[in-house]
């Protein structure tokens, strides 16, 4: 029987409609939120990590012991002693850690956006080892619950008196912050508190749909054909975020070259090539193997080879200035003198002497609303290309040799 496209077209069209007008008539802006209001949204060591230790310190609040027990819990771990547990930020570099007088101890490498280091679990195990803890349990949290990259991991998961997982934020997080808010509900400030902070959450992973608007479009999508109507537009959504990630990129390249043509023409070999770029932003989307970290690279002139302006996706997409400290330490450390004499403000570590994430996180895997608002909207996409493109230009003029 021949299919009846335009009746196909008309049965998504009409709910693509329908669920529109649902989200006009539901969907509001965010409440006010302390957290964002103070801190950026993706501010891991500022925000999250600080955070999350301060629940787990059973000496900042009157929930006890419990916050930690059930984090336990959420990571498998049965045995780990309350007795005198001690709960720290950054010590060690290790964003969250967690030890007891038994020399047990629980890390926590907390990953909002940033990529992981060469080794950075294996080296922290070892710290702890060297440090007379006997029992060490290694946790990976990011927003989408993933592993590290094997070279970050190592061989933890083989190592006898030691443990290792991955949790993430909104699969194990959120009720994880649930469940101490039923705890917390005759303490107005740390209920307070916890539900903002779930809310934030929820907002990151883009589940910030509230009930009764999710209640009706799910008895939207029960009714007649509109739930194999949905399959198809979720199949298409997916094929829609490819789209706009490789087209951001070429406009990123193209604004590069029509308004910053001394820098274009440093144009690193290691960049996407056009012919490859749909195929990238497809593995990405897809979540093979090695298919992070490509991006957009301009060589900085007066330095080693590998000094250059990076444009770089991993969870999400940053721009800075990229050279390796260990590799080129000459060079890596000009450039930090020249940022620096510039009174230049961004993140740093041993790979990128300046880097930095959009207001919005631009992840492509699972962008929330407000990233999708931006994307769709034209004169919006246009300034993100532009910010984007002109603060990479401002760097490769400040880090260029006088």
């Amino acid at each position: 029987m021949p299919i009846n496209k335009e009746s196909s077209v008309s049965s998504h069209t009409t709910l693509l409609h329908l669920a529109s007008l649902l989200r006009q008539r539901y969907a509001r802006r965010p409440d006010f939120n302390l957290f964002t209001t103070l801190r950026g949204a993706s501010d891991e060591v500022r925000l999250h990590s600080r955070f999350i230790a301060a629940m787990l310190d059973p000496q900042a609040h009157d929930l006890g012991h419990a916050p930690l027990q059930e984090l336990l819990s959420h990571c498998g771990i049965s045995d780990f002693s309350l007795e005198g547990v001690r709960v720290e930020c950054e010590r060690w570099n290790i964003d969250i850690l967690v030890t007891n007088t038994r020399r047990q101890a629980l890390f926590i490498e907390n990953k909002i956006n940033a990529g992981d280091q060469p080794e950075q679990l294996v080296r922290y195990h070892q710290q702890l080892q060297t440090s007379g803890y006997q029992e060490i349990h290694a946790c990976y949290l990011s927003l989408d619950g993933g592993d590290p990259s094997a070279n970050s991991l190592g061989d933890l998961r083989e190592r006898s008196y030691a443990s290792y997982t991955a949790l993430g934020y909104y699969a194990d997080m959120v009720p994880w912050l649930n469940n101490l808010l039923g705890r917390a509900a005759l303490d107005p400030p740390l209920r307070e508190s916890l539900a903002q902070y779930c809310q934030l959450i929820l907002q990151l992973t883009g589940h910030d749909m509230n009930n009764d608007h999710l209640t009706a479009l799910t008895e939207t999508l029960l009714q007649g054909d509109n739930l194999q109507s949905a399959h198809d537009i979720r199949l298409a959504y997916d094929e829609a975020l490819v789209n706009l990630h490789a087209r951001l990129w070429r406009h990123l390249k193209t604004r590069i070259e029509q308004q910053h043509p001394a820098m274009a023409e440093q144009l690193h070999a290691d960049s996407w090539k056009n012919t490859a770029l749909d195929g990238y932003c497809r593995d990405y989307a897809e979540r093979r193997r090695d298919s992070k970290y490509f991006g957009l690279y301009y060589r900085i002139p007066g330095y080693g080879e590998e000094a250059c302006i990076g444009i770089e996706i991993e969870d999400a997409i940053y721009w800075g200035v990229y050279c390796c400290k260990d590799s080129d330490p000459k060079s890596y450390h000009a450039i930090c003198k020249q940022l620096d004499e510039h009174g230049h403000a961004g993140s740093r570590n041993v790979y990128w002497p300046s880097y930095r994430y959009g207001q919005q996180p631009m992840t492509f895997r699972t962008p929330n609303a407000d990233m999708l608002a931006v994307l769709s909207d034209p004169e919006r996409f246009d300034a993100l290309i532009a910010t984007m493109a002109d603060e990479s230009a401002q760097l490769w003029n400040i880090c260029r040799p006088l």
